[in-house]
């Protein structure tokens, strides 16, 4: 697994593994920091997953993902709120729901979400290039990947959370932030 780190070091590059390898970019900008790691995929081969900066994972969400990926595809372990509230969608009123054995992970296909999302090696061709294209333009990309028929899947309930106002139902994501607060600072005071 390779880490791509953009702005300056604090917290967030703290919290990687030192195992893991780390390339630095000075992009300071969602759509720099987005290309330059779609830029930094194209050299490394395997399954890939896009994480945006400000993302809560629980903590087994990358290996379930990693496990659900070879046979679903194209995922995101974020359950977004988007997809019970809005009627807007393309897909709406046709969701499929399956039981991914490997992951033991309930999964349903959705129309869209943000630009933290993973990728299959086998998917990656049919995939990328569309995501190059649309940068930030997130529902865009997964509605064209719809209409090319690739479908998104997203677990139930959801894996990891966007921290913004839409948190993923289904779990109480207030009080993992604290409890995980409270770990960072136990390790620092010992």
């Amino acid at each position: 697994m390779t880490f791509v780190h953009d702005g300056p070091e604090g917290l967030l590059i703290k919290a990687i593994p030192e195992q893991f390898p780390v390339i630095k970019v000075n992009a300071c900008s969602n759509e720099g920091s987005l290309l330059a790691t779609y830029a930094a995929a194209k050299s490394i081969s395997g399954d890939i997953y896009y994480v945006e900066d400000d993302y809560l994972h629980l903590p087994h969400s990358i290996k379930l993902i990693a496990l659900a990926l070879p046979s679903l595809g194209l995922v995101t372990g974020y359950d977004h709120e988007d997809r019970y509230v809005r009627d807007d969608d393309l897909s709406f009123g046709k969701e499929k729901i399956c039981f991914e054995l490997a992951s033991q992970h309930h999964w349903r296909t959705a129309e869209s979400t943000t630009c933290t999302f993973a990728i299959s090696e086998a998917m990656r061709s049919k995939v990328q290039p569309f995501a190059d294209k649309f940068k930030l333009v997130d529902r865009a990309l997964f509605r064209k990947l719809y209409k090319k028929g690739i479908r998104l899947w997203t677990p139930i309930p959801g894996l990891v959370t966007h921290v913004d106002t839409a948190l993923a139902p289904g779990f109480d994501w207030a009080a993992f932030n604290e409890e995980m607060a409270r770990h960072r600072n136990k390790k620092t005071t010992n």
